[in-house]
Protein backbone atom coordinates (compact mmCIF):
# COMPACT_ATOMS: atom_id res chain seq x y z
CA UNK A 1 0.00 0.00 0.00
CA UNK A 2 1.16 3.36 -0.62
CA UNK A 3 1.55 5.93 1.37
CA UNK A 4 -0.80 9.16 1.79
CA UNK A 5 0.34 12.25 -0.62
CA UNK A 6 0.82 15.66 1.77
CA UNK A 7 0.83 17.58 -1.89
CA UNK A 8 -2.87 18.87 -2.98
CA UNK A 9 -4.52 17.96 -5.95
CA UNK A 10 -5.05 20.31 -8.63
CA UNK A 11 -8.93 20.83 -8.08
CA UNK A 12 -8.37 21.53 -4.02
CA UNK A 13 -4.79 23.67 -4.63
CA UNK A 14 -6.51 25.62 -7.58
CA UNK A 15 -9.56 25.98 -4.89
CA UNK A 16 -7.41 27.27 -1.92
CA UNK A 17 -5.43 29.26 -4.00
CA UNK A 18 -8.55 31.06 -5.59
CA UNK A 19 -10.12 31.99 -1.98
CA UNK A 20 -6.64 33.33 -0.54
CA UNK A 21 -5.81 35.09 -3.35
CA UNK A 22 -9.91 36.66 -3.56
CA UNK A 23 -9.45 36.88 0.73
CA UNK A 24 -6.20 39.05 -0.08
CA UNK A 25 -7.22 41.53 -2.77
CA UNK A 26 -10.35 41.98 -1.39
CA UNK A 27 -8.38 43.32 1.94
CA UNK A 28 -6.09 44.99 -0.19
CA UNK A 29 -8.62 46.84 -1.90
CA UNK A 30 -10.30 47.83 1.31
CA UNK A 31 -7.07 49.26 2.72
CA UNK A 32 -6.83 51.06 -0.59
CA UNK A 33 -9.69 52.19 -0.80
CA UNK A 34 -10.29 53.51 3.43
CA UNK A 35 -6.89 55.18 3.38
CA UNK A 36 -6.48 56.34 -0.73
CA UNK A 37 -9.42 57.07 -2.26
CA UNK A 38 -11.39 59.46 0.16
CA UNK A 39 -14.24 61.38 -1.97
CA UNK A 40 -15.44 64.56 -0.93
CA UNK A 41 -18.79 64.41 1.39
CA UNK A 42 -20.81 67.44 2.09
CA UNK A 43 -18.45 67.47 6.04
CA UNK A 44 -15.01 66.88 4.25
CA UNK A 45 -13.29 64.09 3.41
CA UNK A 46 -15.54 60.24 3.45
CA UNK A 47 -15.22 56.93 2.94
CA UNK A 48 -15.43 55.74 -1.11
CA UNK A 49 -18.57 53.98 -1.59
CA UNK A 50 -16.85 50.73 -2.72
CA UNK A 51 -14.82 50.70 0.75
CA UNK A 52 -18.26 49.26 2.47
CA UNK A 53 -18.03 46.62 -0.32
CA UNK A 54 -14.39 45.62 -0.25
CA UNK A 55 -15.44 44.76 3.51
CA UNK A 56 -18.23 43.08 3.13
CA UNK A 57 -16.63 40.50 0.01
CA UNK A 58 -13.46 40.26 2.76
CA UNK A 59 -15.80 39.44 5.26
CA UNK A 60 -17.42 36.74 3.29
CA UNK A 61 -13.58 35.34 2.09
CA UNK A 62 -12.70 35.25 5.20
CA UNK A 63 -15.27 32.65 5.93
CA UNK A 64 -14.83 30.79 2.61
CA UNK A 65 -10.82 30.84 3.89
CA UNK A 66 -11.48 29.06 7.41
CA UNK A 67 -13.35 26.47 5.49
CA UNK A 68 -10.65 25.72 2.92
CA UNK A 69 -7.98 26.18 6.14
CA UNK A 70 -9.81 23.83 7.47
CA UNK A 71 -9.90 21.22 4.61
CA UNK A 72 -6.25 21.06 5.08
CA UNK A 73 -6.27 19.90 8.19
CA UNK A 74 -7.15 15.68 7.44
CA UNK A 75 -4.67 15.21 4.95
CA UNK A 76 -2.41 18.29 4.02
CA UNK A 77 -1.57 19.40 7.73
CA UNK A 78 -1.88 16.18 9.32
CA UNK A 79 0.48 14.21 7.01
CA UNK A 80 3.03 16.82 6.91
CA UNK A 81 2.86 17.10 11.18
CA UNK A 82 3.24 13.25 11.49
CA UNK A 83 5.94 13.13 8.62
CA UNK A 84 7.49 16.29 10.06
CA UNK A 85 7.88 17.42 6.64
CA UNK A 86 8.56 21.43 5.55
CA UNK A 87 7.06 22.40 9.41
CA UNK A 88 8.90 25.39 9.99
CA UNK A 89 6.96 26.82 7.25
CA UNK A 90 3.67 25.55 7.58
CA UNK A 91 3.55 26.19 11.51
CA UNK A 92 4.38 29.81 10.50
CA UNK A 93 1.38 29.70 7.40
CA UNK A 94 -0.96 28.33 10.36
CA UNK A 95 0.17 30.96 12.85
CA UNK A 96 -0.33 33.68 10.61
CA UNK A 97 -4.09 31.76 9.73
CA UNK A 98 -4.75 31.60 13.56
CA UNK A 99 -3.59 35.39 14.07
CA UNK A 100 -5.77 37.09 10.85
CA UNK A 101 -9.07 34.97 11.90
CA UNK A 102 -8.52 35.96 15.72
CA UNK A 103 -7.64 39.83 14.37
CA UNK A 104 -10.68 39.89 12.36
CA UNK A 105 -12.91 38.44 15.07
CA UNK A 106 -11.78 41.15 17.42
CA UNK A 107 -12.03 43.52 14.87
CA UNK A 108 -15.68 43.10 13.82
CA UNK A 109 -16.88 42.51 17.61
CA UNK A 110 -13.90 44.02 20.01
CA UNK A 111 -13.41 46.87 17.93
CA UNK A 112 -13.36 49.89 20.14
CA UNK A 113 -11.72 54.12 19.68
CA UNK A 114 -9.20 52.85 22.46
CA UNK A 115 -8.21 49.85 20.05
CA UNK A 116 -9.25 49.87 16.63
CA UNK A 117 -5.74 52.06 15.29
CA UNK A 118 -3.86 48.94 16.41
CA UNK A 119 -5.67 46.56 15.70
CA UNK A 120 -6.32 46.95 12.15
CA UNK A 121 -2.55 47.96 12.18
CA UNK A 122 -1.99 44.47 13.00
CA UNK A 123 -4.16 43.07 11.00
CA UNK A 124 -3.12 44.05 8.14
CA UNK A 125 0.22 44.36 8.09
CA UNK A 126 0.11 40.27 9.00
CA UNK A 127 -2.27 40.05 5.89
CA UNK A 128 -0.01 41.85 3.67
CA UNK A 129 2.78 39.31 4.54
CA UNK A 130 0.56 36.33 4.08
CA UNK A 131 1.56 36.07 0.43
CA UNK A 132 5.30 36.08 1.33
CA UNK A 133 4.58 33.38 4.17
CA UNK A 134 2.58 31.19 1.18
CA UNK A 135 5.23 31.74 -1.07
CA UNK A 136 8.05 30.62 0.96
CA UNK A 137 5.74 27.52 2.36
CA UNK A 138 4.93 26.72 -1.31
CA UNK A 139 8.92 26.46 -2.68
CA UNK A 140 9.75 25.18 0.45
CA UNK A 141 7.55 22.15 -0.03
CA UNK A 142 8.26 22.20 -3.58
CA UNK A 143 12.40 21.19 -2.59
CA UNK A 144 11.35 18.35 -0.91
CA UNK A 145 9.94 16.01 -3.30
CA UNK A 146 7.88 12.68 -2.22
CA UNK A 147 10.29 9.32 -2.03
CA UNK A 148 7.75 7.67 -4.72
CA UNK A 149 7.91 10.51 -6.74
CA UNK A 150 12.13 10.41 -6.51
CA UNK A 151 12.37 6.44 -7.03
CA UNK A 152 9.39 6.82 -9.79
CA UNK A 153 12.01 8.91 -12.04
CA UNK A 154 15.44 6.45 -11.82
CA UNK A 155 15.34 3.11 -14.46
CA UNK A 156 14.07 -0.22 -12.86
CA UNK A 157 17.18 -2.34 -12.05
CA UNK A 158 17.85 -5.38 -14.64
CA UNK A 159 16.71 -8.62 -12.83
CA UNK A 160 18.31 -11.57 -14.27
CA UNK A 161 16.29 -14.68 -14.14
CA UNK A 162 18.41 -17.99 -14.46
CA UNK A 163 16.04 -20.40 -16.15
CA UNK A 164 18.32 -23.56 -15.96
CA UNK A 165 18.89 -23.58 -12.09
CA UNK A 166 15.05 -22.05 -11.27
CA UNK A 167 13.13 -24.07 -8.49
CA UNK A 168 10.19 -24.65 -10.77
CA UNK A 169 12.36 -26.76 -13.26
CA UNK A 170 13.77 -28.92 -11.17
CA UNK A 171 10.52 -29.33 -9.86
CA UNK A 172 9.22 -30.41 -13.17
CA UNK A 173 12.54 -32.61 -13.60
CA UNK A 174 12.45 -34.86 -10.53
Amino acid sequence: MSQAIIRLGPRHKKLVYAGFALLWVSGALWLAFHYFFRVEGDFGPAAHPLEAWWLRLHGLMAMAALVLAGSLAPNHIRLAWNRRKNLGSGVSMLAFAVWLAASGYALYYFSSDANAAWLSLVHWIAGLALPTVLVAHIQSGRKRRPRAAQHSRQPLPLRIVDTVNSPARKKASS
